[in-house]
């Protein structure tokens, strides 16, 4: 019984006899805290580290259970003791304030002590508070305290601090008007939210304060919150146009024979463009011809619009082609950026070329004025969308729309619209104003190899490129190229694995038609194959049948529907019926698909190791 009461009149004077004196005397032992870790000290006194004596735990400072939890860091002090180590990026999130921990700064020490009343409800001050000092309190009448100093006051290169003693026992009340919830920190830690919703309104972030910290918070601070995570966002975004210049230095240097454009004017940033000499090889070795245009808002500080050029590869998936960042959606930025496209897909004439697009603003006048004879396809998804805002909802006009989308012959168009026009004829007389060179299957040219009719190329790269839009300039644009360059190695791997001619979703089209035509010409005579000489026209493109023994392939110059007329059907059950098996297409060869992902897409370096 002596000793417990010797052992808790230790406790007692080291709890609440501290005085400036005894600081001042002994900062290394502060009141019978061994923090020395001498064997003869510890035979003269009763260490407080983990010491428990009528529910007192001077180890701890959390509200929270610490079992189970790995301290982040260790550090060696000079007598040979492990005391844990604050880690003020890891930590911040629930302080766990022990007596001996460590802290790099006094700062840090401060930052944490008010996280912690932040977290609790409770104001932490700091009544003493010098250069080798630090304490903290709770209110007046609280017991709650730390006694802080710094590890080693003679050396001035080390501003390590350490937790002498403390008391983690609250007498008072919680508080919900707490000081320590600054304007300033509100800011910072709310600065995401902001960049992510620029309307964020002041009483949302009030009552997300008072959700996630129990504070209650004046709309007057919310609104000084919101200018200063305003200021950290434009910063944040604002330093990055400095190194324009180097990043886009980066790149060349990485990746030869890149392009790239910065457009300044008057000295302010305008525009930059960035095409990747892998995405200039892999179009011209292996993609069709056609290229999705795109433009979406970018989320960032400052604005703007992402312009994109897309195209198809080999296996019809997307192969991103050129980026750009610029003021505004308009002709000029459009002008601007399929001149630099034209120069870097070496677009020698323009009947070579094919664009989707969604008709954005400014783009269809851009690409008339600069390729004048190239095929401008519009979105048969938003054409109905337009169809729809017409007053033509319903699901009989939807169906004969896309029916006449689809149509892969003139003729078979020219019925559809005649249906058409015996359901509605004002709907017939609205269709009809729109040129079916630009949404019809059945009006396509042959040279793009493709009878997309949707946009999807566009909307699957936005869809990729979305978390950019959001970021700084520099760290968008080189988000987007890190992810065009994950997409090329997917590929690469995939080609990599496949076996045969054909790329697999062209063969799975090969081999539902296969099946299709067999099927309906079961009666196919090889006297019938004998009739077809030379070339003729199949619907959808030239389908040329050499029969000599010098060949042994079918030459099918477009791409494969998802489904054949009748006269394509038969040409390709004859074909097979002939045991010509081995069958080409212009862009849909494995060939053409591993040519274009074998391209090399080097790595850009940090921002620390960019020239200047």
């Amino acid at each position: 019984m002596s000793n417990r009461r010797e052992a808790t009149s230790v406790v007692t004077s080291t709890l609440t006899g501290l005085n400036d004196e005894t600081f001042n005397e002994n900062e290394e032992n502060i009141s019978g805290s061994n923090l020395s870790g001498s064997d003869s000290d510890a035979s003269e006194s009763v260490s407080l580290d983990s010491l428990n004596i009528d529910g007192i735990e001077v180890d701890e400072l959390s509200d929270t259970d610490d079992s189970g939890r790995l301290d982040s860091a260790h550090e060696t002090d000079s007598d040979g003791q492990n005391w844990p180590e604050f880690n003020l990026e890891n930590d911040i999130g629930n302080p766990r304030l022990k007596v001996g921990m460590l802290f790099k700064s006094k700062d840090s020490l401060k930052e944490a002590a008010k996280q912690y009343g932040r977290l609790n409800s409770y104001f932490i001050k700091f009544p003493k508070n010098d250069l080798k000092r630090l304490k903290a309190v709770c209110s007046k009448k609280c017991s709650w305290f730390i006694w802080a100093s710094r590890l080693n006051p003679n050396n001035p290169t080390d501003q390590t601090w350490q937790i002498r003693s403390s008391n983690p026992n609250h007498t008072c009340s919680k508080v919900y008007k707490n000081r320590n919830v600054t304007a300033a920190w509100i800011g910072e830690q709310y600065k995401e939210k902001f960049i992510a919703d620029p309307n964020y309104s002041l009483k949302s972030l009030q009552q997300d304060v008072k959700r996630d910290f129990c504070c209650l918070v004046s709309l007057t601070k919310c609104r000084r919150a919101k200018l200063r995570a305003l200021e950290l966002i434009e910063g944040a975004h604002k330093a990055q146009y400095e190194k324009v210049y180097e990043y886009l230095l980066e790149v060349r240097t990485q990746n030869e024979g890149t392009t790239t454009i910065c457009y300044l004017d008057n000295r302010l940033f305008q525009r930059m463009y960035v095409c990747l000499q892998a995405c200039k090889d892999g179009y011209r070795a292996g993609c069709r011809r056609i290229v999705g245009l795109d433009g979406c808002f970018l989320k960032g500080y400052y604005g703007g619009y992402l312009l994109a050029a897309v195209g198809i590869d080999a296996n019809n998936g997307i192969y991103p082609l050129a980026y750009a960042a610029v003021e505004s959606e308009n002709q000029a930025s459009w002008l601007w950026f399929l001149e630099l496209l034209a120069i870097d897909l070496e677009i020698v004439s323009s009947y070579q070329i094919s664009f989707m697009s969604d008709k954005q603003k400014g783009l269809l006048e851009a690409i008339c004025m600069l390729f004048p004879n190239a095929e401008t396809r519009h979105c048969v998804r938003h054409l109905h969308s337009n169809f729809k805002k017409a007053g033509f909802r319903t699901k009989k006009l939807k169906d004969l729309l896309w029916k006449a989308a689809r149509a892969s012959t003139i003729r078979e168009f020219d019925d559809v619209m005649d249906e058409l026009r015996n359901t509605n004829q004002h709907a017939y007389d609205w269709l009809k104003e729109k040129n079916p060179t630009h949404w019809s299957r059945s009006h396509f040219s042959f040279r793009s190899h493709s009878d997309m009719l949707v946009n999807n190329l566009s909307e699957s790269f936005n869809k990729i490129i979305l978390e950019a839009r959001g970021k700084p300039i520099l760290t968008m644009m080189e988000t987007i190229r890190t992810k065009i360059m994950l997409l090329i190695v997917k590929k690469k791997e995939e080609a990599d694995k496949w076996k045969g001619m054909l790329c697999p979703k062209i063969k799975k089209k090969v081999d539902a038609n296969i099946k299709d035509s067999l099927s309906k010409r079961e009666e196919l005579k090889e006297t019938r194959v004998m009739g077809l000489v030379g070339a003729q026209e199949y619907g959808k493109g030239e389908m040329a049948l050499p029969l000599g023994n010098k060949s042994k392939y079918k030459r099918m110059d477009s791409e494969l529907s998802d489904e054949f007329d009748d006269e394509a059907s038969n040409f390709l059950a004859c074909a097979i019926f002939a045991s010509l098996n081995n069958i080409v297409l212009g862009y849909g060869v494995f060939h053409h698909m591993l040519v274009g992902t074998s391209i090399r897409l080097n790595v850009v370096q940090a921002a620390s190791m960019w020239w200047t």
